[in-house]
């Protein structure tokens, strides 16, 4: 059994504590600007997913989407572990992430950015911090924004932070360059799994509630 609904009617937070007291495993799927998914075992969020990143970072990322689409999958699994200790703190640590997120996604809308130079390197590190002269580095007009954090072992916000800063200097413009042939192509649907566990139907009483 699945559950489908829109994120104007129930926003993510409220699915969150609904799952969780439903003692789901399973999995909410998120559809919209940015897409992603939250597993849970018994209630126990363990995994999160969304746009390359996962864990706290991830979740800071989803709680920011308004308008889209959520889907409910009892049984879904995920074979990753990315999130620990208890749900209260990875709230907070999740809200204040998303506030950082909010006050750049004007400038940087998504991670699938690639940062390409306005100027030769050397240049470009004279008008720049020193912080920011590893992100110039880094910079090499074919990386994404998300591959940059990666190789860096930054988090994705603070490299989004300091491309904002080095785009606003004109240092780097922002391109959307197509998908190359080996790269995944994002799933218009998020995937289900058969049922596996009951819980989905007090889930689906209180939200009816």
């Amino acid at each position: 059994m699945a559950l489908h609904g829109s994120l104007e009617q129930v926003s993510l937070r409220e699915l969150i504590d609904l799952a969780t007291y439903s003692s789901l495993t399973g999995s909410l799927d998120i559809v919209g600007e940015r897409s992603g998914r939250i597993f849970l075992f018994n209630g126990q969020i363990y995994h999160i997913e969304c746009e390359g990143q996962i864990g706290v970072e991830a979740l800071g990322i989803l709680l920011n989407v308004q308008k889209g689409t959520f889907n409910v999958t009892s049984g879904a699994r995920s074979e990753q572990q990315s999130v620990w200790g208890d749900l209260e703190t990875l709230l907070r640590n999740a809200e204040r992430t998303a506030l950082r997120w909010r006050r750049l996604w004007h400038q940087v809308p998504s991670l699938h950015l690639t940062p390409v130079l306005e100027m030769p390197r050397e240049a470009a590190k004279e008008r720049a911090n020193v912080t920011e002269h590893l992100l110039i580095d880094a910079i090499d007009g074919r990386k994404r924004l998300g591959e940059i954090a990666a190789e860096l072992h930054w988090q994705a916000i603070d490299v989004v932070e300091g491309i904002a800063h080095l785009a606003a200097q004109q240092i780097v413009r922002l391109e959307a360059l197509p998908l190359a042939s080996h790269d995944p192509v994002p799933e218009a649907q998020p995937r289900s799994a058969p049922p596996a566990a009951p819980t989905i139907d007090r889930l689906l009483a209180i939200l009816r509630s």
